[in-house]
């Protein structure tokens, strides 16, 4: 697929809602690199997305309802002057009541956190100290045997990235989400910190894009970090680090491996 190629609109929704994988999502990816409009579109498509789901946010009760209404039981146990009937009446309604908003707060505490927060949490962790890695090692293909042992259910690719000053320190099985990732840390000449994970998946849309040599990147930026996403096949990676935005930006420009493209149609 190719700016020529007819526009891949109805394939575009499927992008955004992470539906579109393997060679159509690679197809898909290889046409937004060359085709400004269909660039300009998903953008929209995304702004769309992202505003409609800060609308729809569910959001946690206030912290003392659950204790107002059980107050509010209480009350109604010592002052039920009026007849038996009326509380009786009233008492399913108040209990339903209580149930639902129950329910809502276990969601809000369970429901997954976003994956840039998700990631962004993981790097301020190890940051702390709270988050050791399981292998040390500065060499590569030690630690792509040590996630292949692992069975992660995917290939990892950790990068050599000795020649731009990052040595690598080591690396551990983590999780993006429910997903297992693959987690490792390089440090640069002056003790900056940068992670890698990967992880299977689609990449969340970015608050900016970047399209570099055929590949998209979804550049986030938390408080002072910076999160650059991007897809390798069925694999999403992710750079984080609190250096300078665009060197984080410039370093996953060096190190993503471009799609393969989709095998030609047969034109028979």
């Amino acid at each position: 697929m190719t700016a020529s190629s007819p526009h891949p609109r109805e394939m575009l929704h499927e992008l955004v809602d992470g539906r579109l994988r393997g060679e159509e999502r690679a197809g898909v990816e290889q046409h937004l690199a060359a085709c400004p409009a269909c660039r300009q579109e998903l953008e929209v498509l995304r702004a769309t997305k992202q505003a409609s789901a800060r609308m729809f946010a569910p959001e946690a009760p206030p912290s003392d309802l659950v204790s107002r209404l059980r107050a509010a039981l209480d009350d109604e146990d010592r002052l039920r002057a009026g007849p038996r009937r009326a509380w009786r009446r009233r008492a399913p309604f108040i209990y339903a009541t209580l149930a639902a908003v129950l329910a809502a707060g276990v969601w809000v505490l369970i429901r997954p956190a976003p994956v840039p927060a998700d990631v962004s949490r993981d790097y301020a962790e190890y940051r702390a100290g709270r988050l050791p890695l399981e292998r040390l090692t500065a060499d590569a293909a030690a630690l792509n045997a040590f996630f292949a042992q692992r069975n992660l259910g995917f290939p990892s690719r950790v990068f050599d990235l000795g020649m731009m000053g990052y040595r690598l320190v080591g690396g551990r099985v983590h999780h993006v989400g429910r997903e297992p990732s693959a987690f490792f840390v390089y440090q640069g000449p002056a003790g900056q910190v940068l992670l890698c994970e990967m992880y299977e998946g689609v990449p969340p849309a970015g608050t900016e894009d970047r399209v570099h040599d055929g590949i998209i990147f979804h550049v986030h930026r938390r408080g002072h970090t910076t999160l650059v996403f991007w897809q390798e096949g069925d694999v999403a990676c992710v750079l984080v680090s609190d250096i300078a935005p665009e060197e984080v930006v410039q370093l996953a420009f060096a190190k993503a491996m471009k799609p393969p493209a989709p095998p030609a149609s047969d034109p028979r």
